[in-house]
């Protein structure tokens, strides 16, 4: 598993994401711990009107707001019917502060979609009251919310309004913790220049506000932007400065993030040891001061760190853990990483059931994250395309229904009227005119960056065929290497032993003895005939190669079947063994003698043979492993048949395996679907050979399975012969 900085992004949303809350109630620090606010609440309490006493309403806010972390239920409760007083009372900024702070409880519970509601509303209040000073805290939480449901566009909305509200006020603590966010969005999108832009704005402003929190948390994410670089140098630096301030500080959280951050770097630099003790630290801190996010992080990295090292045990207990955590909070990412590290423990562990459905989990987490920013922008485009469209039709429609209108309106009263009217609608017609070639010119520009995606798609579906193209061709030159070793062993061998002969020819030449020369000469012309035939037979395995290696002109020519099956076969079986010392199994061919030549494109034909050929020893493989261990009587075998048929031949491979499941066997000839552990296969080999059998030959494929006992495929080619 590859663990990158970009798999803590989220987390570090979650430490932020507090920070800015606090701004939210300042007077909160001011006023003193929870104890000191319930106090002041229950004194305040004591007046006849107190619901509509302004300090009280204040006080019942600010407590609320210290609950929303750690008890953001007991903050809803509080704040249940708060609202209707603060407008009974006609205090605005306690209206929006309650939204405000509703919003932060549900954030803090993870019901995004209800704290985004409240937040909403906290902004409108702002707005429509004028509470300059509250706005751009609202604003911040909203960018927030929606970047921890991974809305990344709109996050970036917000927090470029927060932005502007906090300049106008001059909050300078706000637009700080706002050019983080927007950093770390820029940096989850691979524009690393952009967030380290950002992120030092951050640290800037942190200085000169002396603010210890903002300090740590922009030393941390610079370190990040570094460390994916592998610049571990400025990395470190950065870090250590994180750690060393809040550990003067005495900040819990910018101790865990800290920590977690430098068992990043240490696990990135193979110092293990180094790394799962920063890990280690970092997950007892959050533990202890009840960080869900921060701890789930923490141990996800232990758990990696330690499979690394070979301690799959603790590793299992570490990812279990993260796990458990992980679905509590409902948290995506973190199920997701939780579940990858899993998947690998438990195939390291030899337990092959609980690997895949970890892995699985995996993927799902992975695809869903991955594919939800790209349909929400999609369905974005879509909708405005169409209502550009829709608004366009109806501005003609409304304009020549105008034209009517004011022309029977000027002829009833006169032609002076007329006149005017008329230039008034060719002027309106033109500026109609202008806006329609405005947003003519914006779909123009949309639809050009879809077919430029579209292009892009192309592109990598054309990387990804030559990719597997390539892999097959390394398959094959493992063959080919111990094939050609067999006919190059016997030329060395003869033309040493013709070297001695020779040596022994004129010896038996200066004494004289005509009949032991003639006799040494005749076996001289015998080795000269071997050496020329392992010779040819070195030639003809060279040249197989190059026209395997070829991208091919996609010419059919004549090419006898029978050959090429029976030299991908052997080139497979040893390209297996060059991988494999301890690979064994048997195969056997049944080759119809009266096939002859067919047209076809041999190095497409030849990759599909490959490839099954492949798949079956793979499928034998992994069934002997398996019977290793219990039925030994259990004999690998692959077997190649052709056979002539009406106007078709049909080439059979055939193995007693595995097999393929029942359930994923329509999926199969899918791009990208594959049986394989991860790392082993690409899904590409059986739908790429489909394609060459079906439509570059205008043939069929078939499978016929059983689990357990062995697949056979059956490729049928129109019989075009020369």
């Amino acid at each position: 598993m590859n663990l990158t900085p970009m798999r803590f992004l989220a987390f570090t949303w979650l430490f932020t994401g507090i920070l800015l809350c606090w701004a939210v109630a300042p007077a909160v620090a001011q006023k003193g711990n929870i104890a000191t606010l319930q106090l002041r609440v229950q004194e305040l309490q004591q007046k006849v009107n107190y619901k509509k006493d302004t300090a009280w309403l204040k006080a019942v806010n600010n407590l609320a707001f210290s609950y929303a972390e750690k008890n953001p239920d007991s903050a809803l409760q509080l704040l249940q019917q708060h609202d209707k007083w603060c407008r009974e009372a006609g205090y605005h900024e306690g209206e929006a502060s309650v939204y405000i702070n509703t919003g932060v409880a549900l954030y803090n519970k993870g019901d995004y979609a209800a704290s985004i509601e409240s937040l909403q509303k906290g902004v409108e209040r702002c707005k429509q009251h004028q509470l300059t000073e509250l706005l751009p805290k609202a604003l911040n939480n909203l960018g927030l919310t929606a970047m921890a449901q991974g809305n990344f566009s709109r996050a970036l909305q917000y927090y470029y309004e927060t932005l502007a509200a906090a300049e106008a006020v001059k909050d300078q603590y706000t637009a700080g913790s706002t050019h983080n966010n927007i950093a770390i969005i820029h940096y989850y999108q691979n524009r690393p220049d952009e967030a380290e832009l950002n992120y030092k704005k951050f640290l800037n402003i942190s200085v000169a506000l002396h603010d210890t929190d903002g300090i740590v948390i922009a030393s941390n994410n610079i370190g990040e932007i570094y460390l994916d670089k592998n610049d571990f140098a400025t990395a470190r630096h950065y870090f250590t400065t994180a750690l060393t301030n809040a550990a003067l500080a005495g900040r819990i959280r910018s101790l865990i993030s800290a920590n977690k951050n430098l068992g990043l770097l240490y696990f990135k630099s193979d110092s293990l040891a180094v790394a799962a003790r920063y890990f280690k630290q970092a997950a007892d801190l959050a533990l202890e001061a009840g960080y869900k996010p921060s701890a789930c992080v923490a141990l996800t990295g232990l758990a990696n760190t330690l499979h690394r090292q070979g301690k799959s045990a603790e590793a299992l207990s570490y990812g279990q853990q993260a796990l458990v955590m992980a679905e509590e909070m409902g948290q995506p990412q973190l199920m997701r990483d939780a579940n990858e590290v899993l998947a690998s423990v438990y195939e390291q562990k030899g337990d092959g059931l609980q690997a895949l459905a970890h892995y699985r989990r995996f993927k799902q987490y992975a695809d869903s994250l991955r594919n939800t920013e790209a349909e929400r922008m999609s369905e974005r485009l879509k909708a405005e395309f169409d209502f550009s469209k829709k608004e366009l039709e109806y501005e003609r429609t409304n304009l020549q229904q105008r034209w009517w209108i004011f022309s029977a309106f000027a002829a009833l009263f006169s032609a002076l009227l007329v006149i005017f009217l008329v230039y008034r609608s060719r002027q309106k017609e033109k500026t109609a005119n202008r806006e329609l070639q405005q947003k003519n010119n914006i779909i123009e520009h949309q639809k050009s960056i879809a077919e430029e995606a579209l292009e892009q798609l192309k592109s990598t579906q054309k990387q990804l065929i030559q990719s597997e193209k390539m892999a097959s061709l390394g398959e094959l030159t493992a063959g080919i290497a111990h094939e050609i070793q067999n006919p190059l062993n016997f030329v060395n061998n003869f033309s040493e032993v013709s070297a001695d002969l020779v040596r022994e020819l004129v010896e038996e030449a200066d004494k004289g003895n005509t009949a032991e020369v003639k006799g040494i000469a005749d076996d001289l012309i015998g080795n000269l005939e071997k050496i020329a035939h392992h010779g040819e037979r070195a030639s003809s395995i060279v040249k197989g190669m190059l026209q395997h290696s070829r991208s091919g002109s996609g010419v059919k020519e004549p090419t006898d079947i029978n050959a090429l099956c029976d030299e991908y076969l052997r080139l497979a079986y040893h390209g297996f063994r060059a991988k494999d010392k301890s690979f064994r199994a048997g195969f056997s061919t049944d080759f119809d003698p009266h096939i002859g030549k067919v047209k076809v494109v041999p190095q497409e034909i030849g990759r599909v043979v490959l490839n099954l050929i492949n798949n079956a020893f793979y499928a034998v493989s992994e069934k002997a492993k398996a019977a290793s261990l219990g039925d030994e009587s259990y004999e690998p075998l692959v077997s190649v048949t052709t056979k002539k048929g009406t106007g078709a031949i049909t080439i059979t491979i055939a193995d007693n395996g595995t097999g393929i499941p029942r359930a994923v066997i329509d999926k199969i000839f899918q791009p990208f679907f594959t049986t394989k552990p991860t790392g082993q296969g690409t899904g590409l080999g059986l739908s790429l050979s489909y394609d060459i059998v079906t439509k570059g030959h205008s043939g069929s494929m078939q499978v016929e399975t059983k689990e357990k006992e062995g697949t056979t495929f059956i490729v049928h080619l129109p019989n075009s012969q020369s």
